[in-house]
């Protein structure tokens, strides 16, 4: 999903992300909103002719609510549905992968959770992951959401991404320190 989002659109797209989740907050639908958006973003980025459809300048903003509304109607909450339409209505369907990004950004953080990035040479064995998730969340008082990534590059170690800092305990980066200082 990450790969969809356009950094330079997360300031736009995190206002409409914004909008929803309070919506959500107030209905105590966060989780259902979050699966909804997915399945619209989903819909969106698996289907060409959908995308097409949507941003075509020459369909009518109606045509384009009543395909939204014959695919989602009934599968998703009016306020998801609404929230689409007010997207189509802006003409910021396109915005809808970088909007999933920010509400799940945002519904973490109303939960209290911070999300870390974890990159390892090999797969990461489970005794190991619960260690580093209990003294992760005993430093920042929060639940710890993991995202794992396998790199055999780094050769051995871990580098952690948590929000905008990354912490590189890898070899490969004690490697290029030591070289750089030989040099």
């Amino acid at each position: 999903m990450v790969n969809n989002i356009d950094n330079k659109l997360i300031s736009l797209a995190k206002r409409y992300a914004d909008a929803i989740l309070q919506i959500a907050q107030e209905h105590n639908e966060l989780d259902n909103v979050l699966s909804d958006l997915k399945a619209a973003s989903d819909v969106y980025e698996s289907s060409d002719d959908f995308k097409n459809f949507i941003n075509h300048p020459a369909v009518s903003l109606k045509d384009k609510k009543e395909t939204v509304k014959e695919i989602f109607e009934g599968k998703i909450l009016n306020d998801s549905l609404n929230f689409l339409y007010i997207l189509l209505e802006k003409n910021k369907f396109s915005l809808i992968s970088t909007v999933v990004y920010c509400y799940e950004e945002a519904m973490d953080e109303a939960k209290n959770i911070l999300k870390i990035g974890v990159v390892s040479a090999v797969e990461i064995d489970e005794d190991l992951k619960e260690l580093l998730k209990n003294k992760l969340e005993s430093k920042f008082q929060k639940a710890v959401k993991f995202d794992f990534e396998i790199n055999p590059d780094i050769i051995a170690g871990l580098i952690l991404k948590i929000k905008d800092k990354t912490i590189d305990g890898s070899m490969i980066h004690k490697l290029e320190s030591l070289e750089k200082q030989l040099a």
